[in-house]
């Protein structure tokens, strides 16, 4: 793994990560990440990780979410979006050592405490945000 880390001049998680979006693009694997469920409701975009209470958020959130979770991925700053009368409309993105923290929503009976929220790599979350985005179309 190392070799080919090295040939691709990628750190061996960055080349994992490659291998898998190279067997998605070739049909081998679908397009999906285990223990996340996004689909397009009715409602907005529902989004569910793991085992935790799922969050719909309007379309427009779910695209502001993609937006944060790929600009925090590539280096900016963290993303908190409050709107105290509709939790619908709230997330949280932040990085936290070396991952990526999701909190949505931000508040709300739902909402995730902050020890809890999911973390990701940032290769992941950018898998994540492009099926966020996708769902949000």
């Amino acid at each position: 793994m190392k070799a080919i880390a090295a040939a691709l001049d990628l750190s061996v998680a960055e080349a994992v990560s490659h291998m898998i979006r190279e067997k998605i693009a070739a049909g081998v694997i679908p397009d999906a990440i285990p223990g996340i469920l996004i689909h397009r409701t009715d409602n907005g975009v529902h989004i569910q990780i793991d085992d935790d209470k799922p969050a719909t958020v309007a379309v427009s959130t779910a695209r502001q979410i993609a937006e944060a979770l790929r600009s925090v991925a590539n280096g900016g700053g963290g993303v908190v979006e409050l709107s105290p009368f509709d939790a619908s409309k709230s997330f949280s993105v932040v990085r936290q050592g070396t991952g990526i923290k999701l909190q949505v929503p931000f508040h709300g009976p739902t909402a995730h405490h902050w020890n809890d929220a999911p973390s990701f790599s940032a290769d992941l979350a950018r898998d994540l945000a492009g099926l966020i985005e996708r769902a949000a179309e």
